[in-house]
């Protein structure tokens, strides 16, 4: 969940968050999950292992601590393989975000895009607990629209929240919890 604000410096830094929905992150490309409490250094990190191919890449902070929202130009491949030859120290999970639906919309836009989701294969489902929506209730709303699992191979489909909106991401890079 978004963290309250505990004096006028985090005030600022919620407000500067919850903005980035409308900012030119949105919509975002890609969704990255980072540290807690290191979300600028990622900002940092991430903006400048994409720049060098993406001179206009956007990296925000959103409401939630530890998330962060990406757009840029760049394909999923040249993504991949830039975070992982240069991985950043704070990153623990990237995502290519598929769509994003709202949640009052949320049946309706995962009919209109059963398509998107029938073009890749998913090994497991992920479920944000902070999206409000229950792992059963998103599995079942996946069933009905023909959107079956494939254990022996695929990809994580990950279901990330950001407001009002939940997204449908394809997970790209997961990094290990360095201690």
């Amino acid at each position: 969940m978004c963290r309250e604000p505990r004096n006028s410096e985090d005030l600022g830094k919620s407000n500067e968050a919850s903005e980035s929905l409308e900012s030119g992150c949105w919509p975002p490309t890609y969704i990255a999950t980072v540290t807690y409490g290191r979300e600028e250094f990622a900002e940092l990190e991430i903006g400048d292992a994409l720049f060098s191919l993406d001179p206009g890449v956007n990296v925000c902070k959103t409401p939630y601590r530890g998330v962060l929202l990406v757009k840029t130009s760049l394909t999923e491949d040249i993504v991949s393989r830039l975070l992982s030859v240069y991985p950043p120290s704070t990153l623990r999970r990237f995502m290519r975000v598929l769509f994003c639906c709202e949640r009052s919309e949320l049946t309706k836009c995962l009919n209109d895009n059963a398509a998107v989701l029938s073009k890749t294969y998913f090994s497991s489902l992920r479920v944000s607990t902070r999206s409000g929506v229950s792992y059963e209730n998103i599995a079942k709303l996946l069933n009905t629209i023909g959107c079956q699992l494939n254990r022996e191979r695929g990809v994580i489909l990950s279901v990330e929240p950001l407001r009002n909106f939940i997204c449908f991401t394809k997970q790209l890079l997961t990094f290990k919890k360095i201690s």
